[in-house]
């Protein structure tokens, strides 16, 4: 039997993107759902393939060994990932239902639909199921009053006799089916109500964000009616990782709200976001309508699933993730199906190719001076993967860097501020006080590129800037590595939090330990501790060793790599022009970032650096291309 490919090889960019978001929150453990027998019951859709594929998601990235089934109302199988198993063995039973989707049955069809449900729901309920999940929408809560965002067990205006209410009665009747039938057998249950739900590829009712994406993707010119009403919409990103926590850590047996980050708003906000977004592909007018003023969103609140999240700081996380403005150009652009790599093309307010030109120049400034100085070096980090992945910069990346030997380095410091143009400033401690950096930074005079960190000290110099690291030697057995190893990550880590006056902590693991290195961060002098930093790096120097360590840069942990995959440099296109690598970069890549090849989810492709303060001066339409 063939071996089943990875989602990666079966999947777009943007279904792959939200099949791993629940993985990536870190919200559940694999040991939580290791090994579960999920049944989805439900006919073939979008929504029902996205519950899917994000269980089997889990098999890909953690080998959990999860199977997952899917059965129709007349009892059809369908397999779909891991060992096959009967319905009744199920662990935990999801029903993705009519969340989202369009409701138009007659009378005699929905008795027959409920009733065929409520068979299906029972059978699906046997000895082995520990949990049972509906998901339903917000349509549950009836017309509600303007600006009232509904909790999960408030509700709004109800007419059993009036139109438009079908969609309501019918989900509170699926809803009281599941929860009878848990309570009836003993088994924890949740619901969960979603609000309007927007992703990539996924089907589900016509709505007003649809409408707008689909008219803007197809760049037609339209007239909407609308009004001052809000509706509460959430990306499929954030369904699938809030199902997986209330099955795998939240408490059971209770109903919750989930809707997306900065997620409510009217027709006219969303129609701004897209002139914002797509200039030149927005033709859409609004028109009031009276009569409209009289419809009601549907706006939700998700508080408490939020107050039953992780709090490490006092801070919630995990959820809500994706705003509703990402989601639409996410949504967007998948409609468009345009060549080419996803890129959000709001990032730095429209920057972002400009700080990329100048980073570019500093590359060929710094390669003119070590071609005339015989100085080896290397593209390092983000710079180099992006050198071998996209011949030149990352495309959401927002930073370069370079790698040296440290014997390069140092002769680098010796001539740099000699040969660097009078614009162009080398911060080092040595050359700025109050700069505590364990590597060199090039800064452009005139210009701001705060990141969080460096916006607390504006009297330091916070201009566009590009790295320059060393790779230092380290013991050539594993004993003395990691000794070495944590007196550097000691060193660095009190030179930084004396430098922001902030805590060191540990995630909770250690905190004797933290408590201790806290009360000695605060006798021992800066002047010491960027001795102790220094010591620790150059320790090794002039010493015999086949292993380097990334100590000054963000690498520190993963430990060492050996010295010959930096004995000889290649060239590769980057940007148009031929820079250094190490000959050795695939052993480099892997070591530095795994399956390097593999791009970063679409919904997280921002840039690296939390960049808060931007001034690109006289510098915000330079070009370098085809300088030289």
């Amino acid at each position: 039997m063939a071996k089943k490919k990875l989602l990666r090889d079966r999947l777009n960019e943007f279904q792959l993107d939200w099949a791993q978001a629940a993985i990536r929150s870190e919200l559940v453990t694999v040991d939580q759902i290791k090994g579960k027998k999920v049944l989805l019951i439900g006919g073939k859709d979008s929504l029902s393939d996205a519950v899917a594929w994000s269980f089997e998601a889990w098999n890909d990235n953690c080998k959990a060994g999860i199977s997952v089934e899917r059965m129709s109302l007349d009892g059809e199988l369908k397999h779909c990932a891991g060992p096959r198993f009967a319905p009744e063995e199920a662990n935990y039973v999801i029903l993705p239902g009519f969340c989202c989707k369009e409701i138009s049955f007659t009378a005699e069809e929905e008795i027959d639909f409920l009733t065929r449900y409520l068979d299906v729901v029972r059978t699906a309920i046997g000895n082995a199921c520990e949990k049972i999940l509906l998901l339903s929408d917000g349509r549950v809560y009836g017309r509600l009053p303007h600006g009232f965002a509904a909790s999960e067990y408030e509700a709004g205006e109800t007419n059993p006799c009036a139109a438009g209410y079908e969609a309501q009665y019918f989900l509170q009747t699926l809803e009281s089916i599941v929860v009878s039938c848990a309570r009836e057998a003993g088994v924890k249950y949740y619901i969960l109500r979603t609000g309007l739900i927007l992703g990539a590829y996924i089907d589900v009712m016509e709505h007003g964000a649809y409408r707008l994406a689909r008219t803007v993707a197809e760049g037609r010119a339209d007239t909407l009616d609308f009004s001052a009403e809000q509706s509460s919409y959430v990306s499929i990103h954030d369904v699938l990782t809030a199902m997986h926590f209330m099955l795998g850590a939240c408490p059971a047996s209770k109903i919750f709200n989930i809707v997306g980050k900065e997620a409510d708003a009217s027709m006219s906000e969303m129609v701004t976001m897209l002139y914002r977004n797509f200039p030149d592909q927005c033709r859409i007018g609004l028109r009031w309508n009276k009569e409209k003023e009289e419809d009601t969103g549907i706006l939700m609140n998700s508080q408490l699933i939020i107050r039953t999240l992780p709090t490490p700081k006092g801070v919630p996380r995990g959820l809500p993730k994706v705003t509703l403005e990402d989601g639409l150009i996410m949504l967007i652009k998948s409609m468009q199906e345009q060549e080419g790599i996803f890129i959000f093309d709001n990032t730095y307010l429209g920057k972002l190719t400009a700080v990329q030109e100048l980073l570019l120049g500093y590359l060929l400034e710094i390669d003119r001076i070590c071609k005339k100085h015989g100085i080896k070096y290397f593209l390092a980090g983000g710079t180099l993967l992006g050198a071998i992945r996209h011949h030149g910069f990352i495309p959401w990346d927002d930073d370069a860097d370079v790698m040296m030997l440290r014997e390069d380095y140092d002769r680098f410091m010796q001539i740099v501020q000699e040969e660097v143009p009078d614009n162009i400033f080398l911060q080092i401690p040595s050359t700025e006080k109050g700069n505590h950096n364990a590597f060199a930074k090039l800064r452009i005079n005139n210009t701001m590129f705060s990141t969080l960190f460096t916006a607390k000290f504006l009297n330091m110099h916070n201009g566009v800037f590009f790295d320059i690291l060393a790779h230092d030697k380290t013991a050539n057995h594993k004993w003395s590595q990691k000794v070495h190893l944590y007196a550097t990550i000691l060193g660095r880590t009190l030179v930084f939090r004396k430098w922001g006056n902030t805590d060191i902590v540990s995630g909770g693991k250690h905190p004797h330990v933290c408590a201790v290195l806290n009360h000695l961060k605060q006798l021992v002098p800066m002047s010491w501790a960027e001795w102790f930093q220094e010591r620790m790096l150059r320790f090794f120097q002039h010493r015999k060793s086949e292993y380097l360590y990334d100590g000054m840069g963000r690498n520190l942990k993963r430990g060492p790599f050996p010295k010959a995959w930096l004995d000889e440099a290649v060239y590769v296109d980057f940007e148009g022009y031929q820079f250094p690598v190490p000959k050795e970069y695939d052993k480099y890549l892997k070591w530095l970032y795994g399956d390097y090849m593999q791009m970063l989810p679409v919904s997280e492709r921002r840039t690296s650096h939390s960049i808060v303060v931007t001034d690109l001066g006289e510098y915000s339409s330079y070009r370098c291309r085809n300088c030289r």
